[in-house]
């Protein structure tokens, strides 16, 4: 199977975090707010079927239940999915979801609604049979969406 060395090919670029409401009445799910962050990583080239292609992509790490008092009182929190197990991480490439465990997704506080966030991935690329499973590490900033 395939390597993917996606720590030399990208780079996690400016993100953002917004939130968004969601309830479900026939599955039990009561009115909740959840978090959502996405970052945009930059543009990079993958073999894939024995054709170059140019991948334009992003990581969004969703569907964080964080119960805050305020909606982006986000420093200091470390999103891992073992802390919240039933939050996503994903990253799209050619037409296949690949699943994200996220080791850490630390996030610092550097001005109001502007904040400094690191990573650490490891992408599940064999589920979706595009490649074997690599780590990503990353810093970046990100804004919160308000609206």
């Amino acid at each position: 199977m395939n390597k993917i060395e996606l720590q030399s090919l990208t780079k996690a670029e400016h993100g953002r975090v917004d939130v968004f409401w969601h309830e479900d009445k026939a599955a039990g799910m009561a009115r909740t707010l959840y978090h959502r962050i996405t970052i945009p990583l930059s543009q990079f080239k993958l073999d894939i079927e024995g054709e170059t292609k140019a991948i334009d992509t992003e990581l969004v790490f969703d569907w964080y239940d964080l119960d805050l008092g305020e909606r982006y009182a986000l420093n200091g929190l470390n999103l891992t999915h073992e802390a919240y197990p039933e939050a996503e991480g994903s990253l799209m490439i050619n037409d296949i979801d690949n699943w994200c465990d996220v080791k850490r997704l630390a996030i610092e506080e550097t001005a109001p609604d502007e904040f400094k966030l690191t990573g650490e991935l490891i992408i599940e690329f064999e589920e979706g049979g595009l490649a074997e499973n690599t780590s990503f590490s990353f810093e970046t900033t990100m804004s919160a969406e308000r609206g």
